[in-house]
């Protein structure tokens, strides 16, 4: 490596460091304002109900009777059940104007989630998920997707059926019954049927009650907010990649699409909007996002595709999601981003994520239904689950253009957690797998390299040879190749298969609910970085699992046989694996976890391989080559000082 190429190398260092430090700086002194606000506003703690997934604090979360389905009325006045109800709540949707009618609540609950009914909007007023805590701790309390202020199912756009409107409420049959009518006549009956698991069946049957004819205004009907996965825990909201919004949409044509809208995404066809460009602020990528003062509270995007309807819609963080979606398809989808409210010129704090599908008006005759019939589903983002949904919902899985891929590997995952009940095992299993099948390939590599190796000296003596014609320098060294069968582009074989295969599981392991909470050995969660001695070590603590992923790269580097530059092979030996460690130093621990240990199978097959090659030799030469038994011999690589 010449002089310039140090100097270009130390200069990506420096800017490297730099950028990182200035990251942490700028996060540092975020969350010590978000620190100071929430001193002074304690209202916003309320606001965040206790964690990333939506979870009230566990003396408040109801436990939920085992066994069969039963029905329970809540006390009358909701802050005797929850003190945090006495606190105002967020803003209702667009309806009708609050009564003074106490609101009532029926939870309905089988052998995986309670449902909260309730009277006001008659609508779905939390969910609570027996199968997952809230927390880490094992007493933490079951996750509560709690919707208050803004039920899911409520409707708006309606005189008197809106979210403030007092329905009836009762058990009938299995199901839940609620009813509404309007002043001027049009009146509601809904119908909750529950089943075994997270899925519910909704039928609204709007009647026109009077002797005139009525019109059935345009509404919306929509889902409960979501909020983003460690907002609390941070300090701040941070909507990543896991979380946002999805719409499955068909066009005038038939075609059939799954949109996404994230932080960078818009529903929108052709429009790249994020979440701080909706509240007309600007920023992203190394900064926070920032927003004006004037920016509202809520933010909405609107998307009706032309001729054609919307199929579902889903809100989603990290682990869990709801999706709604239509027995017949619906008209449009608003997407609506609710924010914290924080100082002037602060970066964007998202609180929340909602959706809800639109219908057109319509004339109901005297005496006349319109029937409109949902299922909702509100659960993790588990493969399994969603398949039963449908197959479009797995779509939910965000698994990208390797879906196919990805969905195979976490089912091989779960396949191998059955028989190895740990996760992490079973990951240590699975990249047993991936190397076992990429076994031949990886031993192609090997004798390729240890060839390319051997021709070292005569490739110096091209290079010296035709160092003014490189074309002529080019063609002789193929030559020199074609003649001993050497492909040198087969070394890089084994990592260009191993790339889909590790991007697959970095998609698959970033998100999937199975690894929410999983211990191994010294990690108490797979799906988060390993964090230890948080009270001594900066950035989060200590995590071992990224640094032996480095270390193994490194060493396997320096294992390898190369044809280049021993002193470039020796800074990207280094270069490489720091970056690596910088990039995933954060990342959840299952993903260091596979690639530490696929590396240091990598290592074990290449001294294997070398012993093996020293088996064959019947004796060394004094510059450490040796002859096999076919009679070829072999030069090994220069050893590094």
């Amino acid at each position: 490596m010449n002089k310039t190429d140090k100097i270009i190398v130390a200069l990506l260092v420096v800017l490297l460091g730099g950028w990182f430090f200035l990251s942490q700086r700028q996060q540092k002194e975020y969350r010590a304002a978000m620190d100071a606000y929430k001193k002074a506003h304690p209202e916003y703690l309320e606001q965040l109900r206790g964690g990333g997934t939506n979870a009230v604090p566990a003396e408040a979360a109801p436990a939920g009777p085992a066994g069969p389905t039963t029905l329970s009325a809540a006390p009358a006045d909701p802050a005797a059940a929850d003190p945090a109800a006495a606190e105002p709540a967020p803003t209702p949707p667009e309806g009708d104007p609050a009564t003074d009618e106490p609101e009532r609540t029926l939870v309905v609950s089988n052998a995986v989630v309670d449902l909260a009914f309730t009277s006001k909007g008659g609508a779905l007023a939390s969910a609570t998920l027996r199968e997952y805590r809230r927390e880490l701790a094992e007493d933490s309390g079951p996750v509560v997707l709690d919707f208050a202020g803004e039920p899911a199912l409520a409707l708006s756009g309606i005189p008197g059926l809106g979210a403030r409107a007092d329905f009836s409420l009762e058990e009938a049959g299995g199901a839940v019954r609620m009813a509404a009518a309007s002043p001027g006549g049009l009146s509601l009956e809904r119908t909750v049927a529950f089943t075994n698991g997270y899925h519910l069946v909704v039928t609204d049957v709007f009647r026109n009650g009077s002797s005139a004819p009525l019109p059935l205004p345009a509404f919306r009907i929509g889902l409960g907010p979501v909020a983003p996965v460690g907002s609390a825990a941070r300090g701040i909201g941070a909507i990543g990649p896991t979380e946002g919004i999805d719409v499955r949409a068909r066009d005038a044509r038939g075609r059939v699409r799954t949109l996404e809208q994230n932080a960078a995404l818009s529903l929108q066809k052709g429009v790249t909007r994020s979440f701080a460009q909706m509240f007309g602020g600007a920023g992203g990528g190394c900064s926070a996002p920032t927003i004006p003062p004037s920016a509202p509270l809520v933010a909405t995007d609107d998307f009706a595709p032309a001729g054609g309807g919307i199929e579902w819609i889903a809100v989603r963080d990290r682990f869990f999601v709801e999706i709604l979606t239509p027995a017949a398809p619906a008209q449009s989808v608003r997407s609506a981003v609710r924010r914290n409210e924080t100082a002037a010129g602060a970066p964007l704090s998202v609180a929340a994520l909602s959706a809800s599908l639109g219908y057109p008006a319509e004339e109901l005759a005297p005496g006349a239904e319109a029937v409109r019939s949902y299922s909702l589903y509100v659960g993790p983002r588990k493969m399994d689950e969603l398949r039963r949904e449908g197959p479009a919902h797995l779509d939910v899985m965000r698994f990208g253009t390797w879906s196919w891929f990805c969905r195979g590997l976490l089912d091989l995952l779960n396949l191998i957690h059955r028989v190895v009940p740990n996760y992490g095992w079973s990951i240590v299993v699975l990249t047993f797998l991936v190397r076992l099948v990429l076994l031949p390939l990886s031993r192609k590599s090997q004798k390729s390299m240890r060839k390319m190796s051997e021709l070292q000296p005569k490739m110096k003596e091209i290079n010296e040879k035709y160092k003014d014609d490189p074309q002529k320098r080019q063609a002789e060294t193929m030559r020199l190749y074609a003649e001993n069968h050497v492909n040198p582009l087969a070394g890089c074989l084994p990592m260009l298969i191993q790339l889909p295969i590790f991007i697959a599981l970095f998609t698959v392991l970033r998100s999937s609910v199975e690894l929410r909470f999983a211990p191994w050995l010294w990690v108490a969660d797979l799906s988060a970085p390993e964090g230890l001695f948080k009270e001594w070590f900066p950035f989060g603590g200590l995590n071992l699992l990224p640094i032996a992923m480095a270390a193994t790269m490194a060493l396997q580097s320096l294992l390898t046989p190369s044809a280049g530059d021993p002193k470039q092979q020796r800074m990207m030996a280094v270069m490489m694996p720091l970056m690596m460690l910088y990039f995933f130093y954060g990342y959840a621990s299952a993903l260091s976890l596979y690639w530490a240990v696929s590396q240091a199978l990598a290592i074990a097959g290449l001294w294997w391989a070398r012993r093996e090659g020293a088996k064959a030799a019947p004796g060394a030469g004094a510059d450490g080559s040796f002859t096999q038994k076919d009679g070829s011999v072999v030069i090994p690589p220069p050893r590094r000082r």
